[in-house]
């Protein structure tokens, strides 16, 4: 069973760090960025070992997000990587569990984005069917292209309906 630990970014020592930023590159092949790496920064990290060897990552930061005109403070879910090597064996299960239990206890709402829906769905996590938009220089632009990989998940807490209009500021990198 992979042993879990949650850790803020001063707590990860540059080895850990340095074998978590290949574990990323690894398990994006290649396509992790330096700016998706800042977007899992500044939140709390969800470091899945077994034994001492690392091999999944999670992050969920707090982000604020406008949805349906009312600006909330929202998980967001960045950076859910497992080693390649250990896909299939049920690891990023384990990890996207603790993440969203966390989410859920902690957010009202919470959000990610990606092109793995079916994953996230065994968890509880909803498919988004508004409309997304990005505020560019305080300009509301439209993110049509975002819409179809963006999830959500309602906090224990959180009786209100699915969101409709959701718009996050505008960052290096992907802004969703």
């Amino acid at each position: 069973m992979l042993q879990i630990s949650r850790l803020v970014d001063s707590e990860i020592s540059r080895q850990t760090e340095s074998r978590l930023r290949k574990l990323l590159d690894d398990s994006f092949e290649g396509d992790f960025l330096p700016e998706d790496w800042e977007h899992t920064c500044g939140g709390i990290r969800f470091l899945g070992y077994l034994g001492d060897q690392l091999l999944a990552h999670g992050a969920v930061v707090s982000r604020s997000i406008q949805v349906d005109g009312i600006r909330t403070l929202m998980g967001y879910v960045e950076g859910v990587a497992v080693d390649p090597r250990n896909w299939r064996n049920g690891y990023g299960t384990q990890l996207l569990s603790e993440i969203t239990r966390h989410c859920r206890s902690e957010f009202q709402l919470s959000m990610l984005s990606t092109g793995d829906k079916e994953f996230y769905r065994r968890h509880g996590w909803l498919d988004f069917e508004g409309e997304s938009y990005i505020l560019q220089e305080g300009v509301k632009v439209r993110s049509e292209d975002e819409d179809e990989g963006l999830m959500f998940l309602l906090g224990l807490q959180y009786q209100k309906v699915h969101p409709k209009e959701v718009v996050c500021e505008s960052r290096t990198g992907d802004s969703w």
